[in-house]
């Protein structure tokens, strides 16, 4: 084996074995040397040396497991466009949700309860991360998700949009927990899963808007118009890093060792 080959595979175990401790502890739990212990190295050091500081070795495992969700989403979506079925709000759901859903199918997988320790973290030091990726995927779906939308007013679609990824990914990262601890009479089959969380994320998107809700936002004159949808309208920016589809979020990591 070549240096270059045992590089890799050193540090892909740290990056497997980081999401790993991530996901079970939290971020703040976990320093550097116990993830290089944990994965193994002689040198307490490694994580570091691979990776310099928590931030970048955070982003390390996204870029790991965000390339084969977006690619799975941009499939997707490509079908939709090609199929004329471009503001199919379920479908689009469906796009945002299953890739996803589908990283726990084969058991043994901590990543969706690492994002979900991500999105509730907050450090000393904010860095904007990728939490979803926001690289194509996640931008494109979100402005297909709010033009879907454009009948709601500003404030509860962007609402929506997050409440509607937050359940996505909490409620899988859930399911990822309890298929771990052996618990199959606590799961529904994965197909049925999926499916039935897509019904739920529709439903919180496609809700009517209550006379309560219109009340309250009237309070707030400049929250109560719908506007015409657009990435900016959806919630959704470039500058900006969404920790679910069209719902831009800055997660805040603490630069320990």
């Amino acid at each position: 084996m070549t240096s270059t080959q045992t590089r890799a595979l050193t540090r892909e175990r740290l990056l497997l074995t980081a999401e790993r401790l991530f996901a079970v502890h939290g971020i703040d739990a976990v320093s550097l040397r116990q993830i290089s212990v944990a994965a193994g190295q002689r040198n307490n050091s490694a994580a570091q040396y691979h990776f310099g500081t928590k931030e970048e070795l955070i982003r390390a495992i996204f870029a790991f497991r965000l390339a084969g969700i977006n690619r799975r989403r941009e499939e997707m979506v490509d079908v939709l466009l090609r199929d004329g079925r471009g503001a199919d709000l379920r479908a689009l759901t469906e796009a945002m949700v299953r890739p996803l859903a589908e990283q726990i199918d084969g058991g043994g997988s901590f990543y969706v309860r690492f994002l979900a320790r991500v999105h509730q973290h907050a450090g000393a030091s904010v860095y904007a991360l990728p939490a979803m990726g926001v690289e194509g995927s996640a931008t494109r779906i979100g402005a297909m998700i709010g033009e879907a939308l454009v009948q709601l007013p500003t404030a509860v679609r962007r609402s929506r949009l997050q409440l509607g990824g937050s359940l996505a990914v909490h409620a899988t990262a859930d399911r990822e927990q309890r298929v771990h601890e052996g618990m199959p009479e606590d799961v529904l089959p994965p197909a049925a899963f999926c499916a039935d969380l897509v019904d739920a994320v529709v439903g919180i998107f496609s809700a009517p808007v209550s006379a309560e809700t219109l009340a309250a936002l009237a309070a707030v004159p400049e929250t109560a118009a719908p506007e015409t949808a657009g990435p900016e309208a959806a919630g959704v920016s470039e500058a900006a890093v969404p920790a679910v589809p069209a719902a831009p979020e800055v997660v805040a990591v603490e630069r320990t060792a």
